[in-house]
Parts: C-alpha cells; structure tokens; sequence
C-alpha cells in the first residue's frame, strides 16, 4: 500500500504496518532533525532526539490518540523531547554545583583540621626538652626518613633512634592529651 497522507500513514502506524512507519520516518525525519538542531545547536544531539521520538512513536503505536495532523504531533514531541533533555540537563547541572559546593566545604574543613592538628603537634614538639629526641622525631615523621638514615645522619646506632623518637612520643601524648 503507498501511504500519501498523514491519515493514512497514521493508520498503518497505529495497524502496526512497517512500510507505514518508513514512509512517516522518510517524510518527516529531515524535518525534525532540522527542528531539534535548531533547538539545541548539535547535530549529533538532534539526530539522538529524532530517532527516541521515532522508537517512541512505533512502541506507543497501539495506544496512539492523535487528534492533530501527525506533522503537528511531531514537531510537538521534539518540542517536549527538547523541553526533557533540558530538565534532565538542569537537574545534572545542579546536582553538579552541588557536588562540586560540598565537596570543596568539606576539602576547606579538612584542611583547616589538618592546620589545626599541625599546629598542636608544633606545639607538642616544642615540649620535648632533649635536642636530640626532637630532631630524631623530626627526621622521622615530618621528613619522612627511616630509621637507618637518622641514625647515619645523627651518626648514632639505629636502636639510639628508635629509643630518641619513643621518648618523644611520649611527651608528645602526654602534651595532646591535655589538649585534647
């Protein structure tokens, strides 16, 4: 059967005839891509919105209640397809802001925490009394050294390190505790 109007080929649609469909899809498709590529600026975006609004015509098929010209319907469903991929794009966006807010308040409270807590172990380290124990400490948890090298540095035994820095740790825990 060749489909020459809407009428007809919204009845071979709503029939469930194929050939129907094509020629609806061959009719309308450069209009509408046209429509939503005037809406949104991509080419590849508009293409994306033509063939849902298509799938989606053929899967509601038997539910169709069209009382327009199908050229009206069309254009209305790129219309509300476009009206969709904005609210979808609004929601992201936000969600986004959102994300990218609590995410940069948690990173300035991490990092006010982590100013707060150096600041009481500086504060602790200049309690250990004996020289020796606060630079064994030092190398050790603020330039990241082993034991070894400290004790090459210090040019002391490695148990001599081990035995500085167990001692200031001491004084270290007893100063934060009366901090905290």
């Amino acid at each position: 059967m060749l489909y020459t109007n809407d009428e007809e080929m919204l009845q071979g649609i709503i029939a469930g005839h194929e050939p129907a469909f094509t020629a609806t899809y061959n009719h309308y498709q450069h209009m509408l891509l046209m429509e939503a590529y005037y809406k949104i600026r991509s080419y590849s975006e508009a293409e994306d919105m033509v063939q849902e609004i298509f799938a989606s015509l053929w899967q509601r098929r038997e539910k169709l209640s069209i009382s327009i010209p199908l050229k009206h319907y069309l254009l209305k469903a790129v219309h509300l397809q476009y009206a969709y991929k904005c609210r979808k794009s609004e929601v992201a966006r936000r969600f986004i802001q959102h994300t990218l807010y609590v995410s940069k308040e948690a990173t300035v409270n991490y990092v006010l925490e982590n100013k707060e807590i150096y600041s009481q172990i500086r504060d602790a380290m200049a309690c250990i009394t004996a020289p020796a124990c606060r630079r064994a400490f030092e190398l050790l948890y603020i330039d990241n050294k082993s034991h070894k090298e400290i004790a090459v540095d210090m040019n002391i035994k490695p148990q001599v390190v081990k035995n500085q820095v167990s001692r200031a740790l001491k004084v270290i825990r007893t100063h934060l505790k009366k901090v905290i």
